[in-house]
């Protein structure tokens, strides 16, 4: 079987053997990955002309075309494959990646293990589509053809990228009902490593922190949270973010305050059922449980708690303008 790995930079391996892949790179990348990403269709040599040579001029492209066929040729269809084996044409020229030879592409695998999960409402999932979630995250070590800065491959990166943030926030949400709170955090965690102003994330991952007993470090999400948002927007969090660090810092330093207003929509726009509210301990049961750190951090909770208002009565001002 002819492996084609598209995840970081392109690179192929011959006999199913993924630790003998050849990277490849130029416009000889550009073609394969192309032709790869849409196998089962034949290009005319002008489409490809187009997407792969849009810089070039008429005279030109034609044979630096012809240039980077003949060397894509010799790289893949290598003995034991022959010629046509891999990349064929049909009658009137046109170029797919159509032969004969079995081809294994890791981004039509990735897509074949995330779609069932993402097809069907949460409760309606199989153990299997949740396996297929899980796996198809760990396949995606980064996102595709990061050398190549054509528009279609920024199409194509930005397709296969939303597709696993939306695998991720799948499974946050499943986390959240099976109260898997810990498995919830590390893909919440996952999401924002990949996009790290996503505020409505930051809120589901402050939530997973505090029903999984970690409201300090909830507090302290939001602080990251906050500055992300002034240092590379210039704004202040949302009033649903900033209410839901009220309702924590206020329950961590333990005051009656009502149960966090855990929202019905959850990460990438799924519905989930609502976080079931956490019956907030008692201060000194929080000191017994987390020991002498935890009640410094609740004191400097409790210090800063006045400025925390502060700010958010100016923030809730000038939203009411």
């Amino acid at each position: 079987m002819f492996r084609i790995c598209l995840f970081g930079s392109l690179s192929i391996a011959s006999g199913g053997a993924p630790s003998e892949a050849v990277a490849i790179a130029g416009r000889c990348a550009s073609l394969l990955a192309y032709l790869a990403l849409g196998r089962g269709r034949y290009f005319s040599r002008s489409e490809l002309l187009a997407s792969l040579w849009p810089e070039r001029s008429s005279s030109s492209t034609a044979g630096s075309f012809n240039t980077a066929l003949w060397r894509l040729r010799r790289l893949v269809e290598k003995p034991p494959l022959k010629h046509g084996d891999l990349i064929v044409c049909d009658r009137r020229g046109a170029i797919g990646l159509n032969g004969p030879a079995a081809v294994w592409l890791d981004v039509d695998e990735f897509e074949r293990l995330v779609t069932p999960g993402l097809s069907r409402a949460p409760e309606r999932l199989s153990d299997a589509d949740i396996d297929g979630l899980r796996r198809g995250v760990a396949m995606y070590t980064s996102d595709i053809l990061l050398d190549v800065t054509d528009d279609w491959a920024l199409r194509e990166r930005e397709k296969h990228r939303r597709n696993y943030l939306n695998a991720l926030g799948r499974l946050v949400q499943l986390a959240t009902i099976r109260r898997d709170y810990a498995e919830g955090i590390v893909h919440a965690q996952a999401i924002l490593d990949s996009d790290a102003l996503r505020e409505d994330v930051h809120r589901d991952l402050m939530q997973l922190l505090v029903l999984s007993g970690q409201r300090a470090q909830a507090l302290r999400q939001f602080e990251h949270c906050r500055e992300l948002l002034r240092r590379e927007l210039a704004i202040q969090p949302m009033r649903e973010t900033m209410a839901l660090y009220q309702s924590i810092a206020q329950s961590a330093i333990g005051s009656e305050a009502a149960s966090p207003p855990w929202p019905a929509q959850g990460a990438v726009g799924y519905a989930v059922q609502p976080m079931v509210p956490v019956q907030v301990p008692a201060y000194a049961a929080m000191i017994a449980d987390e020991g002498m750190r935890a009640y410094g951090l609740i004191n400097a909770a409790r210090r800063s708690l006045a400025t925390a208002d502060a700010q958010l009565q100016l923030s809730l001002q000038f939203l009411e303008r």
